[in-house]
């Protein structure tokens, strides 16, 4: 009893979060364990009572509070709660970055949290290259290491794109031969798994966000010289078959949806924003409740034969959808918030990585609804907690 007396809560809270952010790109399960741990902890040991309270002051406070109560409030005007049930459950990422924000500012190697977070990718491009070389099953067909969904290749391939610009932080700031050429491996490590995911969500993050790779890798400050060195590593991205394919078949989807077929990747999601905005134009204010969106993609798609879909993949137009511009204006202001921190704070480890995650969601956001996704809906609140420990004063 003495021992765990002496133990410091905040040690076990980022010894917790130390292994979500490792866990989060490999596997779901550990990163629920680790989740669990860290918020027995939290209001076991009566920090969340310290936390919450500092967390009065933040720019974030609303937009955050506003994104745990709009899903509970959106059950009740919702004409398929059954549906927005589980996403409502899934507020509760938010207390991590309760938890988190206060915990990280006490530590004296703050950045080993986004440390573990480039091993766990890691480990899991590691099992992903063995599956694609055929050695070991595919997880439900993707070589997706051991992450699981129907769309985890596209997650993914945003937390490879994450990886990358990270690694390439820490290249930049390594004063040693031997870190360098550990952040260049993860980097190339990171850059041969992504090519062959087929996510394009992360293939487009990574093509706009070149530049500020090649300027970490660099140190060069001169535009023209970043824009030629960005598309030479570019036309290396599209060397891969998977990548030449994945745009090709972009083209060929536009095409057929301008013939009328609208049964193809982006033929649906072009259909379903359609209908998003459609409801938008009726419930501009409260939007049509938590999960209502399946209902209505049902309702107006039109063809029975086309597949089922709750959610418009759009995270913005999914917030607008859902919750009207309420939640709209919460999660873009939670956007800007963390941008802006990660920009200040961009010549530091937790700032850059701020930088990078939130950059790399947002351009995932535009064709697919990253809120909902386990590895990218939870890693939100976690970059999130750690855009409040960034000292940007």
């Amino acid at each position: 009893m003495d021992l765990l007396r002496k133990i410091n809560p905040d040690s076990l809270i980022m010894a917790g979060c130390a292994g979500l952010f490792f866990s989060v790109p490999v596997a779901t399960s550990p990163a629920v364990v680790c989740g669990v741990f860290v918020l027995a902890v939290w209001i076991v040991s009566g920090r969340f009572l310290r936390d919450v309270i500092s967390w009065r002051s933040s720019g974030l406070i609303l937009p955050v509070a506003a994104l745990i109560l709009l899903p509970w409030t959106g059950l009740i005007y919702s004409q398929a709660p059954e549906h927005g049930f589980p996403v409502a459950l899934k507020t509760h990422y938010w207390l991590y970055a309760l938890a988190i924000g206060p915990s990280l500012r006490m530590q004296k190697t703050p950045d080993l949290i986004i440390r573990m977070f480039l091993a766990g990718l890691s480990v899991n491009s590691c099992l992903s290259i063995v599956q694609f070389s055929g050695l070991i099953p595919l997880k439900k067909g993707l070589a997706t290491g051991l992450l699981g969904g129907s769309s985890a290749h596209i997650s993914y391939s945003l937390l490879l794109s994450a990886g990358i610009l990270v690694a390439s932080f820490y290249f930049l700031r390594s004063g040693t031969v031997r870190g360098r050429l550990l952040s260049g491996l993860l980097m190339l490590q990171y850059f041969i798994t992504i090519g062959f995911i087929g996510g394009r969500s992360g293939y487009i993050a990574l093509i706009i966000l070149s530049p500020l790779v090649v300027r970490n890798i660099t140190g060069r400050r001169h535009i023209l010289k970043i824009l030629l060195v960005s598309a030479i590593g570019i036309s290396f991205l599209f060397a891969s078959p998977v990548v030449r394919s994945r745009f090709m078949k972009a083209g060929e989807d536009i095409a057929q949806y301008k013939q009328g077929n609208v049964n193809t990747s982006l033929g649906l999601r072009f259909h379903m924003w359609g209908i998003a905005l459609t409801e938008i134009r009726k419930n501009p204010l409260l939007g049509i409740g938590t999960g209502g969106f399946r209902r209505s993609w049902e309702m107006y798609k039109k063809e029975p034969s086309l597949p089922f879909f709750d959610h418009p993949h759009n995270s913005f137009l999914y917030m607008a959808v859902s919750f009207g511009i309420i939640g709209l204006i919460a999660f873009c202001r939670l956007l800007a918030v963390m941008l802006e921190r990660g920009w200040k704070g961009r010549d530091s480890a937790l700032g850059f990585s701020v930088l990078a995650f939130t950059s790399v969601f947002i351009i995932g956001s535009l064709t697919d609804t990253q809120v909902l996704p386990f590895a990218t809906a939870i890693s939100l609140p976690l970059f999130a907690g750690v855009s409040e420990a960034i000292d940007v004063a």
